[in-house]
């Protein structure tokens, strides 16, 4: 499958569907907060000290955070953020992840009004390429455009606007679908618009901005959303 930094060389795009694969299908948060809980065994760890320090870190510095957090010493930083990172490839390869039935019917909104689907996401190669021929992502019309130097927990503004030089897109009349708080603001200050979904780890944020936030992905009706984006822009 080829990524945003490949040619495109299809006529230029005005308008697309962009949504956050890491978190949205591939259920990143969950699966740190599970390998987390096998790294630090003998403690309680909860949700809530996944919202408070590991949102918006890499693996080294979510372990460095979290030790900080419980007061203890358990192993390098580095060596613990191997055991994360070889926790996470695991649920890649073996992990139940399927693209659900809410986002296809988003995504057929989508191809429907003949809006390109990509998918962001900061996953190694490896993984990726893997995860996306088992789930068909090419048979859905998703492409991937990736970012960052892997496991980076969000979309920076830098990735959604080399993503709308790279393929031509333009932002005021996309769509993006986040989950956090800081993808979302880096989604608007790249000129897109955004739907919010989120997660049990973000629900607390502060979404203010956005087209809409919304509980599940079944009530992204996506023709009201996109006649909004056009009245703005």
């Amino acid at each position: 499958m080829k990524s945003s930094s490949e040619s495109n060389p299809e006529s230029p795009r005005t308008a697309a569907l962009l949504f956050e694969f890491d978190h949205l299908v591939a259920n990143m948060r969950e699966a740190t907060l599970d390998v987390l809980k096998t790294i630090f065994e003998d403690q309680d760890l909860q949700p809530l000290h996944l919202s408070r320090y590991a949102l918006s870190a890499t693996p080294q510095k979510v372990i460095e955070q979290i030790q900080t957090a419980l007061g203890i010493k358990k192993g390098t930083p580095k060596k613990l953020a191997d055991e994360l990172i070889s926790g996470l490839r695991m649920h890649l390869e073996t992990g139940n992840i399927q693209v659900s039935d809410e986002l296809r019917d988003v995504i057929v909104q989508a191809r429907e009004r003949e809006m390109p689907v990509y998918a962001l996401t900061a996953l190694p190669e490896g993984p990726r390429e893997i995860l996306g021929d088992r789930l068909d992502l090419p048979g859905l019309g998703i492409e991937y455009s990736a970012f960052g130097n892997q496991w980076e927990p969000y979309p920076r503004a830098d990735a959604w606007l080399k993503m709308c030089k790279d393929h031509e897109l333009l932002a005021p009349v996309s769509l993006a679908l986040t989950t956090s708080m800081a993808a979302t603001k880096a989604a608007m200050t790249a000129g897109v618009h955004c739907v919010a979904i989120p997660d049990r780890f973000t629900a607390f944020q502060d979404f203010s901005g956005c087209q809409a936030v919304v509980d599940s992905l079944k009530e992204i009706h996506l023709g009201d959303v996109l006649k909004q984006n056009y009245a703005s822009a």
